[in-house]
């Protein structure tokens, strides 16, 4: 893990990189225009790369660690830029490097880190639930391989990817493998978040070789393990950079918009708003650093899901409030197109659902600290 020294240059060197390319005007020139992603930033991060950022420095990566990855998810999040850095350089590499296929990883980990090549994981029912026993991709043998059928929901920047990494259940078990996403059908789901791409992937006998197949059986389900808990994480690190640059712009607001004759920073509900807002994320930015220490500390499993979990659940209902909260502190404006709080309730509002609603997580959490005979 990075030094604490390291970790502010490099979000030093982000912020200053953000400043000049991906300013609001940058972000909202995306969102009205026919591409899904701001391409010419994506290069510029892999230019710098943030792309390869979790990919060891043998496939030509930097070989950093989720320390590093939190920061740069940071960043990203406070300026909701349109990029599909969670699915591609946080996820994908996370499940290539978790499974047993040291050559598919070695065939695909450098196009990725080199920001050629977009990657999109696919765990998820037809409306994105977490919980395996409703996923409905499936897999079944047919001679020397296996053929994958049925539809995943919700999927993370599938429109924008390359390849895929799946998840299948199927008679032995449940497998991990990668697809051309040009062997599937992709169709773009709309969400009050434009920042992002959600899309859902339907499989109508997509061929799987052995070579392709990351994990399998109880393998598998330790890779899904971990992917999950990566992916709460990553969400929950977007939302509290949302909910932190909400409170800072509407904490700026109160100081400089009067109303009968005072700056509405006065007015003791908004004193009290900006207070709520400034406990609330902090205490999220503790949930995260506890949940980077687990999932740190056990590289090879699902076992950190617990802290994992309390940070999801709370960060992502907390940012939710403090975005709703910034909204109505300014007034007027704050429900307008023109200004920036609707994308960072949007954006909130999304990363409380994506990988596990906060309900969902906090179920996890009795589940895994309650004893069962408690729970009857």
């Amino acid at each position: 893990m990075a030094e604490p020294g390291e970790l502010d240059d490099l979000r030093a060197m982000l912020r200053e990189v953000f400043d000049d390319h991906a300013s609001s005007e940058r972000v909202r020139a995306v969102l009205d225009s026919p591409e899904s992603f701001d391409a010419e930033l994506w290069r510029t991060a892999a230019e710098l790369d943030l792309t390869g950022l979790l990919v060891p420095e043998e496939f030509g990566g930097v070989g950093a660690g989720l320390a590093e990855a939190w920061v740069v998810l940071h960043e990203l999040g406070r300026r909701v830029v349109p990029l599909p850095f969670i699915s591609s350089a946080v996820l994908a590499p996370v499940a290539l490097l978790a499974g047993d296929s040291a050559a598919l990883a070695a065939d695909m980990l450098p196009a990725l880190a080199g920001g050629q090549r977009r990657c999109a994981v696919v765990f998820g029912g037809p409306e994105g639930q977490p919980d395996p026993a409703t996923w409905a991709v499936t897999w079944a043998d047919q001679r020397d391989r296996h053929v994958l059928d049925g539809m995943a929901g919700f999927v993370l920047d599938a429109p924008d990817a390359d390849d895929l990494i799946v998840a299948a259940r199927g008679p032995d078990g449940l497998i991990v493998a990668a697809v051309a996403a040009h062997d599937v059908t992709v169709d773009a789901v709309v969400t009050t978040d434009r920042t992002r791409r959600l899309g859902t992937v339907t499989f109508s006998g997509v061929p799987v070789s052995a070579d392709r197949v990351l994990a399998r059986g109880e393998r598998a389900l330790d890779v899904l393990a971990r992917l999950h808990s990566v992916a709460a994480f990553a969400v929950a690190c977007d939302a509290a950079a949302v909910a932190e640059r909400a409170m800072e712009e509407t904490a700026a607001y109160a100081t400089v918009r009067h109303q009968f004759g005072r700056a509405i920073g006065s007015f003791q509900a908004i004193k009290h708003k900006c207070a709520n807002m400034a406990v609330s994320i902090e205490a999220g930015k503790a949930a995260l650093s506890l949940a980077l220490d687990d999932l740190s500390g056990h590289p090879a499993d699902g076992s950190a899901g617990t802290a994992v979990s309390t940070a999801k659940a709370y960060v992502c209902d907390s940012a939710v409030t403090v975005c709703t909260d910034a909204v109505q502190a300014h007034g007027g404006i704050g429900f307008t197109w023109e200004h920036d709080a609707h994308l960072w309730l949007k954006r909130a509002l999304l990363d409380r659902a994506l990988f596990g609603s906060p309900s969902w997580h906090r179920r996890r959490v009795a589940d895994a600290v309650l004893p069962a005979e408690s729970q009857r």
